[in-house]
């Protein structure tokens, strides 16, 4: 490596040092030089969108695969605890299997026309209804 002394105005000297964090660089010089390949890499390309948009490309996928990591690990939790909540419910009522069944058969004709949306207080109300 060779050193170079380059010149800054202070405002893009503080800019430059705000951004190190950012930029996972280690000093000035680093910062400098990533910031270095990057512009040589942006104008070897013909056209600008043709080097952002595989950069683009793979942020978003990466994003939509943390996004989809995320969801799954909070849909297991949610069976778990959905697991154990049914557990308990069968244990302390005595519901027979046909009950169960038309209750599953009924449950996902409402969800179908619901769009899966159904409040605690509509279940609460249809189940007291059924009892008057």
């Amino acid at each position: 490596m060779e050193k170079t002394a380059i010149r800054f105005e202070p405002e893009l000297k503080a800019q430059i040092q705000n951004m190190m964090s950012e930029a996972n660089a280690t000093s000035m010089a680093d910062f400098v030089r990533q910031a270095t390949e990057f512009y040589i890499a942006y104008l070897r390309q013909k056209k600008s969108i043709d080097f952002l948009a595989p950069l683009l490309a793979q942020t978003i996928k990466n994003e939509i695969e943390s996004v989809e990591k995320n969801i799954s690990s909070m849909l297991y939790k949610l069976a778990v605890e959905q697991g154990i909540v049914n557990n308990i419910v069968a244990c302390y009522n005595g519901v027979d299997g046909e009950t169960v069944k038309e209750l599953r058969e009924m449950c996902s004709r409402e969800i179908v026309e619901n769009n899966g949306i159904i409040t605690f207080e509509e279940a609460m109300h249809f189940q007291n209804s059924e009892k008057e």
